[in-house]
């Protein structure tokens, strides 16, 4: 087994700093999933973490664990994937590229494809971008709030990396503008002292009904929180679980006491002001954008891991159906931790590989394609992030399925 790892150390997208450049941590950042489901099954996180790790705890514990697998002396850092194609002999031609700009060549029987969806920043356009004065930074390029002390800072975004960063902004900007474009339901991360994170997890909670789990969350945050409107929010146009939530236990605390100044969508910009949909407008430094990722693999043909109109189209989100033994792992977002499903995504494409699990026919695999892309639509709309959304209970229960009852009895005897 080999690891094509591009950066140069494990631990992902939790490293922070990354000598070698930016990326999605930045020096304040904390996992929103507990340490007690986050860490994997068969290694749990030391007992002297915190409930919820830092960043650098987080790296330190993957790269423990890649020691404990004995993985780590199979991988080879500062190694870019730059091309994957098939060879006449049906395995794999894989092209990389090493820091001194060198390709080199090699084949595999098997690849699986772990390099997430944290790595290509999505930036917007306003009418007006090119005048703008101050410095504009994706949150892929922010570090801390020092640079921006004494600063008027207006942060695009309303998810998990928004909530962060504004948060710590509002502590040292001169003025922290956040910008909603939409709705978003704001959900602590704890509720009755239970880290939401477990609550999803739990068989109890499995055994709940979509609807019984939608309106017990509710409920609950309508005793512990109240309305967003409240706040100056945009309430949700869409129900608990009908999209991507935003985790704080801060925001709307910052909020409260002034210190965050929320507003619409911009409209357009004017030199230093940026103009917003309800008629205002702020003056602006620095513009940072928290507006996620694109999907995107630039060494794959793009049909094999996406149907026409740019959703994720992999059986049960792992299997691509143009090209059967090419897998991914890891290509999710889950309500709940993502390490678990990772988990059991990774012993399933094992028994794949192993032959001692089979994959359905391709016409019943595509079925499973359909059924979930269109539930997608149902629940959260046809955009390309929502097609990886995964209910934790649910899908982990969906992997399980796929493997057959001997191999689990076996491992876990």
């Amino acid at each position: 087994m080999t690891v094509l790892e591009r950066s140069g150390g494990l631990g992902g997208l939790w490293r922070y700093p990354e000598p070698a450049g930016p990326g999605p941590a930045y020096r304040s950042l904390h996992l929103n999933t507990s340490a007690k489901i986050t860490g994997y099954g068969d290694f749990p996180m030391p007992a002297d973490f915190p409930r919820y790790p830092r960043h650098d705890q987080m790296a330190s514990y993957l790269q423990r664990y890649a020691d404990h697998k004995g993985v780590t002396d199979l991988v080879e850092l500062n190694c870019e994937v730059v091309s994957l194609s098939r060879a006449a002999d049906h395995t794999w031609l894989v092209t990389t590229r090493d820091r001194t700009g060198a390709q080199h060549h090699r084949r595999f029987g098997h690849v699986v494809v772990a390099t997430g969806h944290h790595w290509s920043p999505r930036l917007p356009s306003f009418p007006g971008d090119e005048t703008f004065p101050g410095r504009r930074l994706h949150s892929f390029d922010y570090s801390d709030p020092v640079g921006h002390t004494g600063r008027r800072v207006v942060v695009v975004g309303f998810g998990n990396s928004a909530a962060d960063i504004s948060v710590e902004l509002s502590r040292v900007a001169a003025r922290t503008v956040l910008v909603q474009r939409r709705g978003v339901h704001v959900v602590p991360k704890t509720m009755l002292g239970i880290p939401i994170d477990e609550i999803a997890s739990a068989p109890w909670w499995a055994r709940l009904t979509f609807p019984e789990q939608r309106r017990l969350i509710e409920t609950l945050l309508r005793l512990m929180r109240g309305r967003l409107a409240d706040y100056g929010l945009a309430e949700p146009d869409h129900r608990i679980f009908g999209g991507a939530l935003t985790i704080s236990d801060e925001l709307l605390s910052r909020i409260n006491h002034g210190a965050l100044v929320v507003k619409p969508a911009i409209e357009r910009i004017e030199n230093s002001v940026v103009h917003f949909t309800d008629g205002t407008g702020e003056a602006a430094d620095d513009l940072v954008y928290c507006t996620g990722y694109r999907i995107e693999f630039p060494f794959l043909p793009f049909e094999w891991v996406f149907e026409p109109a740019g959703r994720v189209a992999l059986y049960q989100r792992v299997v691509s159906l143009a090209q059967p033994d090419l897998y991914f792992a890891g290509l999710i977002r889950p309500f709940g931790a993502i390490t678990r499903l990772v988990q059991a995504q990774a012993e399933w494409i094992a028994d794949l590989v192993e032959g001692v699990a089979e994959l359905p026919p391709p016409s019943v695999m595509r079925r499973e394609v359909d059924a979930h892309l269109k539930a997608a639509d149902a629940r959260y709309g046809p955009s390309a992030a929502d097609s990886v959304q995964v209910d934790f209970g649910t899908y982990l229960a969906a992997l399980r399925r796929q493997r057959r009852p001997s191999v689990l009895t076996t491992r876990r005897g």
